[in-house]
């Protein structure tokens, strides 16, 4: 029969051998007191400094948008004339012409894209200052907004991307404006080639038919107003473009009556 030999457990017990996790954990850290207070203490600050972010991101967001709505309030904001008997006795503000208030919006928008420019809020503002500057005849400005707003749109995603046509509209009508017919044809087409616009297609359809009798180019004209004339059936784009097309018709008349005065004079 076998013998059986007592071993003490000290003798089984060899150190480090069968020490858990934690043991080992609580061991290193005794041992490196200094390393990891360090370790600590610079996950602390790492997470101090998150949260520092996170704050100044919501608190600068909060401010950008409350400079926001003040701009537009400043357009709900209603002009003397338009302001009832109650208003008045109340004390409600008021704007005494349209160009006012729209200066004082300018101004306020103006203020959001100077201080949250590269923002949401900073995007908006940028594109209604084009609007803004257009209804005051500032094409120059105008144009300038639009033309940021469209560069800032770049990998923003499909939030403001139903806004970039309308932008490429306003360019266009404000190159109209200054007469720089070419341009805004160009703007116009932009809008017609997207499928992504059809609530500004009749609009651009319109404008570069325009355009295009400006730059005497009355073949294209006319083919764009026949198109919106049987594409826009009962709207007030077909009516207008019944107009432009009676005012071709009588253009090439006239010109016809002058080329046959011509001819008879030599003859």
């Amino acid at each position: 029969m076998a013998r059986k030999i007592k071993v003490s457990r000290k003798k089984i017990r060899r150190p480090d051998e069968f020490l858990t996790l934690s043991d080992r954990l609580f061991k290193y850290i005794s041992e490196n007191q200094n390393i990891a207070y360090g370790v600590v203490g610079g996950v602390v600050l790492l997470l101090l400094v998150i949260n520092l972010g996170i704050y100044t991101f919501k608190t600068r967001q909060a401010g950008a948008d409350l400079l926001l709505n003040e701009a537009f309030s400043v357009l709900d904001t209603p002009l003397a004339a338009e302001m009832t008997q109650e208003q008045i006795l109340k004390g409600a503000k008021s704007f005494s012409s349209n160009e006012q208030r729209n200066q004082e919006a300018i101004a306020k928008m103006g203020e959001v894209v100077k201080k949250f420019g590269s923002s949401e809020p900073g995007l908006e503002a940028r594109y209604h200052l084009g609007a803004l500057y257009y209804n005051s005849r500032d094409f120059n400005n105008s144009i300038s907004n639009f033309e940021g707003f469209v560069k800032e749109l770049k990998g923003r995603g499909p939030d403001f991307e139903y806004l970039e046509y309308s932008a490429y509209l306003g360019m266009a009508k404000g190159y109209f404006e200054m007469g720089d017919y070419a341009k805004a044809d160009e703007y116009y087409q932009k809008v017609l080639d997207s499928k992504k616009a059809d609530a500004y297609n009749a609009e651009a359809m319109l404008g570069a038919a325009r355009s295009l009798i400006k730059l005497e180019k009355y073949d294209q004209a006319k083919e764009k107003l026949i198109a919106i004339v049987g594409t826009y059936p009962g709207s007030i784009y077909q009516e207008l473009a019944g107009l432009e097309l009676a005012g071709l018709s009588k253009a090439k008349s006239a010109e016809k009556s002058e080329t046959k005065g011509e001819t008879k004079s030599k003859k």
